[in-house]
C-alpha cells in the first residue's frame, strides 16, 4: 500500500481557477462524496499519467476504477454523458493501460466508470455508470 501511495503523491497535478475549471472541481467533489457513499475508496484525483489526467481513482469490488467526471448545469445526464467523446475513451484506455504496468497495482482488475453531476441549483444530482462501453 505505501508503494501505491508513493506512486500516487508523485502523479497528483493541480487544476485551472477559471469558472468551467471550478465547476469541474465542485462537479469531482460531488462526484467523490457519492462513490464513497457507495462503497468506492477514493485513492487520488486528478492524477496525471502520460496518456492524460485522470479525475479519481478508487477501489471498489477489488478493482482500481478510473472515474470520469461529467458536470454541468441542469444538463440532462444523456448530454452530460455524450460530453465523454470517443478520443476521452481512448485517453482512458491508454491511461488503464500505463497503471497496470506499475508494480503495485499489477494484482487488481481495472474498470472505467462515468460519474454525471447535473447541478439543478439545489443539490447535485449525481449518476454513476459503472464499466462504460470502449466505444
Amino acid at each position: 500500500m505505501q508503494r501505491l501511495r508513493s506512486l500516487l503523491a508523485r502523479l497528483a497535478t493541480g487544476r485551472p481557477g477559471n469558472a468551467a475549471g471550478r465547476l469541474g472541481r465542485r462537479g469531482e467533489r460531488a462526484a467523490a462524496r457519492a462513490l464513497k457513499c457507495r462503497g468506492y475508496r477514493l485513492l487520488a484525483r486528478n492524477l496525471r499519467t502520460p496518456a492524460g489526467e485522470i479525475d479519481l481513482l478508487a477501489l471498489a469490488d477489488g478493482a482500481v476504477v478510473l472515474v470520469e467526471v461529467k458536470s454541468g448545469r441542469c444538463a440532462p445526464r444523456e448530454v452530460l454523458e455524450a460530453r465523454l467523446r470517443p478520443p476521452q475513451r481512448r485517453r482512458l484506455r491508454a491511461a488503464a493501460r500505463w497503471l497496470r504496468r506499475r508494480p503495485a497495482l499489477r494484482p487488481y482488475r481495472f474498470r472505467i466508470d462515468l460519474v454525471t453531476v447535473a447541478f439543478d441549483g439545489r443539490r447535485p444530482v449525481v449518476t454513476i455508470r459503472r464499466g462504460i462501453s470502449a466505444s
